[in-house]
């Protein structure tokens, strides 16, 4: 399978990725409502045990609403997209351990994690959006360390930028 060809069965079968984004979104902005009603480690919590259902809701959602099929085997992009979980897992582990000294850089440790697996994901998708996404993301993440954002802002302004990328992704697709 040629890399345009991997890229587009991609495509197909997670609807450009769109419904990953906005699951995603979803949890960021769960996990900023939780740090702000009860504490950072709820949100915390919150936001690693809902990161690991974003790719099952995902693939649920692209089924379900979308009625998208599962990618064509083998697709070496779908297994790259799967290895780069490593560096989202790593990032959240050093964010963690960071938070025991710094609590309030957590969740922009593991957004610069985000920003950094979609910029990735470019290659998995063959789309520009997220080249520009994960440089959003990042960006956010860099101001929320140097300016001392509160946690429960960083999260949300994650999410919202995560939910405003997929409706460009997912409006069109739904027509």
């Amino acid at each position: 399978m040629h890399l345009r060809e991997a890229q587009r069965d991609m495509r197909r079968a997670y609807v450009n990725g769109g419904v990953g984004i906005f699951v995603s979104g979803l949890v960021w902005v769960m996990a900023g409502a939780v740090t702000l009603y009860a504490d950072l480690f709820s949100g915390m919590a919150t936001l690693f045990f809902g990161g690991m259902l974003i790719h099952p809701l995902s693939v649920l959602l692209a089924r379900r609403v979308f009625y998208r099929g599962r990618a064509r085997a083998p697709n070496p992009l779908e297994m790259l997209a799967l290895q780069s979980t490593a560096f989202l897992i790593i990032g959240v582990v050093i964010a963690y351990l960071v938070s025991a000294t710094y609590g309030d850089w957590f969740f922009a440790i593991a957004l610069l994690a985000v920003g950094a697996r979609y910029l990735v994901f470019q290659t998995v998708y063959g789309m520009r959006l997220y080249l520009v996404l994960g440089v959003v993301l990042m960006a956010i993440a860099a101001a929320a360390l140097s300016g001392g954002m509160a946690p429960a802002f960083v999260a949300f302004a994650g999410g919202a930028t995560e939910l405003l990328c997929s409706a460009f992704i997912l409006v069109p697709a739904k027509r």
